[in-house]
């Protein structure tokens, strides 16, 4: 994951994949999680989760926790191209 932020500008969705991806630990994903921090996205980061659920639906589970929609990973479903990119 390093080197590829390091060699490359990631756009705000793939960074938003990126940390889903790469901590399985963290089952649901909220767009507060991208407001600071390492993968920080700021207030754009609602919008490009739902890019992020157009483009994978496949492996996306949306939820909510209250009013606030969250994402999850359908481990299962995702593909080798996705996961090459952490």
């Amino acid at each position: 994951m390093e080197n590829k932020e390091n060699n490359m500008k990631l756009s705000q969705c793939e960074k938003i994949l990126i940390a889903m991806l790469s901590n399985k630990d963290k089952e649901i994903w909220m767009a507060s999680d991208f407001q600071s921090g390492k993968y920080f996205i700021g207030y754009e980061a609602s919008a490009r989760m739902s890019e992020l659920l157009k483009k994978y639906p496949e492996f996306i589970i949306v939820g909510r926790r209250g009013k606030f929609r969250t994402l999850a990973i359908n481990w299962g479903n995702v593909t080798k191209e996705v996961k090459d990119l952490i």
